[in-house]
């Protein structure tokens, strides 16, 4: 229903004029319904973009937080992935520090030299009874110089026996031919008093002098020599059998043994001479040594086997 905006008389909708005072109602009734249209669409479209711009809202808000999350989840599956690496990284860190700090302490160990127990069961076994006449401790004849450097470092000083110059390393000492090859293996034990080893190992069975003799078993190709020095074990040897001096053969001067043609050699020579290597031949053994001032043994004593007669070498093809 609608009333004249003049005198309030009631109108229709679609009257121009008031019918009791007569005044022109149209514009100003399709005023009001225009505006109050325009209220209304406006009202509207303030209500529809408030809705849109609240679910924009929310959706930005939901966006947002999704990523959020996806970054947070980034993050801590890398720190995690670091984690595990580094964990390992240590655990390979140490590892490798244990075997370095093993493979130091062997070199360590080795670079002074052999160390050696003789009142070992395993020196015994492998020494005492048993031919180890081509070397122990991982050294043996024909080895090079720097093979035996490899193993056991620079030499540690020398020792003479018997004539001959030996290089020490630690309990073992080495004598090398002129080409630097290892040519005898000997062992030199320290601190180990002539009382403390035959407490051990017994006495001898024979004795020449300052070396003790332990060949109890005839048949077994090998004895076991004891050099003695001021009352200490200067070196042991293992060496080619000696022959026996029992009473069946005790006016034989037979000469059965590179050791026996060294010893008869070292009686004749000087105490400044070295004595080199000895070489074996079917009738004699040839004992090869130098002078004092000398660095290669130019020389050598023949000594017969069947009757331990000497002579000296003169230079000539030895007929062995």
């Amino acid at each position: 229903m609608k009333y004249c905006t003049d005198c309030g008389h009631k109108i229709n909708n679609n009257q121009s004029f008031c019918n009791n005072c007569r005044t022109k109602l149209h514009d100003s009734q399709s005023n009001q319904q225009s505006n109050h249209n325009k209220n209304a669409k406006v009202r509207g479209v303030n209500n529809r973009y408030t809705y849109h711009y609240r679910d924009n809202n929310q959706h930005k808000r939901s966006g947002f937080g999704k990523v959020l999350i996806a970054i947070l989840a980034v993050i801590i599956l890398g720190l995690l992935v670091y984690g595990l690496y580094f964990a390992y990284h240590q655990f390979k860190s140490h590892n490798s520090s244990n075997v370095t700090t093993q493979s130091s302490n062997t070199s360590d160990d080795n670079a002074h030299g052999a160390q050696i127990d003789i009142f070992s069961d395993t020196f015994d076994q492998s020494y005492i009874k048993a031919p180890s006449k081509d070397g122990y401790a991982e050294i043996y004849n024909g080895m090079s110089r720097s093979g035996v450097g490899k193993k056991y470092g620079q030499s540690n000083g020398t020792i003479y026996l018997q004539g001959s110059t030996y290089e020490k390393y630690g309990d073992l000492s080495v004598m090398y031919d002129e080409y630097d090859d290892v040519s005898q293996v000997i062992i030199t034990p320290s601190n180990i008093t002539e009382d403390d080893y035959i407490e051990h190992y017994g006495e001898p069975d024979d004795r020449e002098g300052n070396i003790f003799i332990y060949d109890a078993y005839k048949d077994n190709d090998f004895s076991v020599l004891v050099t003695i020095k001021d009352g200490m074990v200067l070196a042991i040897e293992n060496v080619d059998q000696l022959p026996s001096n029992s009473s069946d053969d005790s006016d034989s001067n037979e000469v059965s043994s590179k050791s026996e043609a060294r010893a008869i050699a070292n009686d004749v020579l000087d105490s400044s001479d070295w004595i080199h290597s000895v070489d074996e031949g079917e009738f004699s053994y040839r004992v090869n040594y130098g002078r004092e001032n000398e660095d290669r043994a130019h020389r050598a004593i023949i000594v017969e086997k069947n009757d331990g007669s000497i002579s000296e070498w003169d230079g000539d093809e030895w007929d062995y």
